[in-house]
């Protein structure tokens, strides 16, 4: 890749787009800013049918970060997974708390989850090879979110090497180019999971911090602003001052302090 992402002050991260959002007054508005940049995590279809065509209308460069266990695949999203199949409905607690255990422990607790279900087995279609090629013809960077999307900074070294290893496979398979530009999967990162980033060749790895970027910010920990389709355009413009993110963490200390 020719770019260098650390030029840019201002990254968002989005996830899924719905048919009708303000994604399109969020294109106008920074259409023409250099110093703004934007990523899509996990790759879902919604990105394709929904997102992709405006950026291609006007003419917006993005990076989209895929899970390449899924792609091809009628397989959901784990996170999803868990909330179809759990008793507590998707408890926000639970799912934090799975994301801050060994990575071998989630796998066995979703396993469990679903082994005990007598619902029926849970279906998302997903992105093809060929959309993924068209994209990447047409302006969208696809990009490396690890093979399955682990907690980076909940497995050991072997199964980091392994979720790259397989990456790296798909990746020159299907003529990707976009490997060495990752995204930590939740944003958790350790030094180890940089060292071994490192060891893989990637070049770029960003974070899902919701802050801006200062000068000078190292290329393997780039802050992003966490946005979504439907951000409404004044809170939107608030984001981009970066006032937003240097007001949130006091706004979270004042409600622990309230509970």
């Amino acid at each position: 890749m020719n770019f260098d992402f650390t030029l840019k002050s201002k990254i968002l991260a989005y996830h899924q787009f719905s048919a009708k959002n303000e994604f399109t007054k969020h294109l106008k508005l920074i259409k023409n800013r250099t110093d703004v940049l934007i990523t899509v995590d996990d790759g879902d279809l919604s990105f394709y049918e929904n997102a992709f065509p405006l950026l291609r209308k006007y003419n917006i460069p993005s990076i989209l970060f895929i899970i390449p266990s899924l792609i091809e695949t009628d397989k959901p999203f784990w996170w999803d997974e868990y909330e179809y199949y759990s008793e507590k409905q998707g408890d926000k607690n639970e799912l934090n708390w799975l994301k801050s255990i060994p990575n071998i422990e989630r796998l066995s607790f979703l396993e469990t989850l679903k082994q005990n279900s007598s619902k029926p087995i849970y279906k998302k279609k997903q992105l093809r090879v060929d959309q993924l090629l068209e994209m990447q013809d047409n302006g969208v960077i696809i990009a490396n979110h690890s093979y399955s999307h682990p907690m980076f900074d909940q497995c050991t070294e072997d199964e980091l090497r392994e979720e790259l290893s397989k990456t790296k496979d798909f990746f020159d398979r299907n003529n990707l180019n976009g490997f060495d530009i990752f995204a930590y999967p939740n944003g958790n990162y350790n030094d180890q999971a940089e060292s071994i980033l490192k060891e893989f060749g990637i070049k770029y790895a960003f974070l899902f911090d919701h802050k801006i970027n200062g000068e000078n910010h190292n290329p393997l920990r780039i802050s992003r602003l966490s946005v979504n389709d439907s951000t409404p355009m004044a809170k939107f413009k608030f984001i981009l001052s970066g006032w937003h993110s240097k007001l949130l963490p006091l706004i979270k200390a004042g409600h622990k302090l309230l509970n």
